[in-house]
Order: C-alpha cells, then structure tokens, then sequence
C-alpha cells in the first residue's frame, strides 16, 4: 500500500504560510526554507527586523504650541508607522540653529521661517516643505481706543528696527490702512511680546501686538478691561508670527522623496490624532510645554488643535518671504523669492491622492490654508 505523506504547519504569517504552503507535500528543500525562515523571525533582534527604517535627524527651536504634531508623531510611533526613526534634538537659541544649519548637522530643521531662511542666505540648500501653524496674534490698545483709526500720532510697541517683529507689526498696521511711518510711533522693545504688552500695560505705549498666549493670562488675572483688542489673525489676514515651519536638504527631497512624504504623512496623522483624542494633545503639552491647569489646556487645545494648526500642513510662502525681507543682504538670497525655496508638491500630491480624507482625518476647521 502505498502511504501519501502530508506535512501540516501551523501558520506563522501570512507571508511564511505562502511561501512554505500548509497542506501539501514540502520537498526536503522547501522543508530547510522554512527552517531558516522560523529561525530568521524567532531568532534575529528587533533592530535588524526593523532595519529598513530611515533615520532622520530633526533641528527643532523653540518650543511652541504649534510644534504639538512633530511631538505627537514622535510620541505616538506614527513616524516608524511611515518608515522612518526620527531625532529631535533641540538647539539653545536662534543663533545656535544657524550655526548647527550651517553645519549640516541634521537633514530637516523646524522653526520661524526668519532662522531658516538666514542659513539659506549664508549658502545652505534647504527647502521649505510643510508648516504646523503660527503663534495666534492680535492687536490691542489702551480701553479708551476704540478703532483702528484712533492709533494715529499715538506709540505703537514692536520689536527693533528690521527685526520679524518689526515687519510683523508694520504689516498690522498697513492692513489697517495705517503708515507705520508717518500715521504712528514705534517705539521698539525686545522680542518677547510680553514685554509690549507689559509696556502697554504701564501705560508707556498706547498699543502692540501680543500673542494669545499673553492675553489669556491677562484675562485669567482679571486685567482684560485694561486693554482693548482692535484685530487679530483672522481680520488681517496675516498669519505670520512666530511660525512653525518646516525645511529639508533640497538633496534629500529630490532623491528620497518618499521619506520627505512619510515624514508630512506623519505630522498629518498625528494632527488628525489630536483633533479626534483631546488626551493625546493634554499628554504633549504637559511633557513638552509643562502645562497642567486644565483650564489652559482648553485654552490651547481650542486655540491651536482646533485653530492655528491646520488639517493639511502647507508651507507658508509669507513665512518665508518675511524671512528673505529680513536677511537679504546675505548673499545666498541674492534674486530669490519666497517661490524658489519653497516646495508645496508633497502636500499637493497628498491631497491629490486623497490622503486628507480618509474617515480618521477630519476636514480643516478653521478654514486657512497656504497660499
């Protein structure tokens, strides 16, 4: 009599059930296949399955609301989920940045456009590919003005001469159809927009811009009545404060563009994340910006989850053209607009292969969208 042999295996994956087969004749070749196939998966280290992960160094400065999808995605594993380890490491200041830029000490770098552009000035090829949000902004003045019109031959804080800042509040008040030179006074402080506001505060200036930040401690001391908010973002159209931007090598976008689009993928995911799970936004900012109260955590989840930061990440060519406005005289930004070292493809090829809809990506709330 003449006795078929059948061997039977138990299905270890899918793709090993298809290559050593269950329920056939396995020849004693196919039989050591798959003894050095089982060997492979229970015996390698996790680094070497993880192998084909694309590593990628990230430059991150400063610390900002708006950053909460770079923090996500890196917290929640959405990055592997695309094939990619990141690190995010972060420089001390402005100046530091530039200098590790020039160093081409990483292969992305995420900050105000201004920082950015000043190392593409001194020679550095990156492009900008994508951006987070912006520091929510408005323009206030002493109770007793009342509108736009009433800031002429009055003191208006910003930052010094030629600084973002200073461009930042000249475009306000342009926007408003005011000549910052001739219909006011500016009268320059630091950087920090607390320290405008505080100006204003002591009555040493009549009006500044303050982030949202600032006004919601304001309010929250019951000191809002001391100042009066005549416009915002929204009214003026001018989203350009404190940006979260982001850049990469123009070499690594052209030859491993899918890392540069499973790195946006990525940011996309972990905003959709948070938009859906308020915990996970609460989570990033009590680990990354230390904030606990409750009552802020609304604030900022309101304000820049469902506001500042938005559903499809482009880049902001404003950002950028207020960076070469800045720096111009660097000789890398010689004949360059903001067109020629921004790339809006990624996003677009994104939204063309109707990424942003899927059930778990909600559409954008609060309807701004880059230019």
């Amino acid at each position: 009599m003449k006795v078929r042999v059948v061997i039977l295996r138990r299905t270890l994956t899918p793709a090993l059930s298809h290559v050593v087969g269950e329920g056939v004749v396995v020849s004693p070749v196919l039989d050591l296949i798959y003894v050095l196939l089982l060997c492979a998966w229970v015996f390698l280290p996790t680094p070497l399955i993880a192998a084909d992960l694309h590593s990628l160094t990230v430059l991150s400065y400063p610390d900002r609301p708006a950053k909460l999808p770079l923090w996500l995605a890196q917290d929640a594993g959405l990055f592997e989920k695309h094939g990619l380890k990141v690190e995010i490491k972060a420089p001390k200041s402005g100046e530091d940045l530039v200098e590790r830029i020039g160093r081409d000490e990483a292969q992305i770098y995420v900050a105000t456009a201004n920082w950015i552009v000043s190392g593409i000035g001194d020679g550095k090829d990156l492009v900008f590919f994508a951006n987070t949000g912006y520091s929510v902004l408005k323009l206030v003045a002493r109770p007793e003005i009342t509108r736009p019109q009433d800031l002429k031959g009055k003191r208006v804080g910003t930052g010094e001469p030629n600084s973002s800042q200073d461009r930042i509040t000249r475009q306000a008040l342009q926007r408003l159809g005011l000549n910052p030179d001739r219909d006011v006074t500016l009268v320059p402080f630091g950087s920090r927009s607390i320290q405008r506001l505080n100006a204003l505060l002591k009555g040493e200036i009549d009006a500044t811009t303050s982030n949202e930040d600032n006004l919601f401690e304001l309010e929250r001391r019951g000191e809002m009545s001391k100042v009066r908010v005549l416009a915002d973002n929204e009214s003026l159209k001018l989203f350009i404060g404190a940006g979260v931007d982001f850049a990469v090598t123009r070499s690594l976008l052209a030859n491993s563009r899918a890392v540069v689009k499973g790195f946006v993928q990525a940011l996309s995911d972990s905003i959709a994340l948070a938009r859906r799970d308020r915990s996970q936004a609460d989570r990033i900012y009590g680990r990354y910006l230390n904030v606990k109260d409750p009552t802020l955590l609304e604030f900022m989840y309101r304000t820049y989850v469902h506001g500042a930061i938005p559903e499809r990440p482009y880049p902001k060519l404003d950002n950028v053209a207020l960076g070469i406005e800045e720096f111009s005289a660097k000789p890398g930004l010689k004949g360059k607009r903001a067109e020629d070292i921004t790339n809006q493809s990624v996003v677009r090829e994104l939204e063309k292969d109707g990424f942003f809809n899927r059930p778990s990506h909600k559409p954008a709330e609060h309807g701004e969208r880059a230019q």
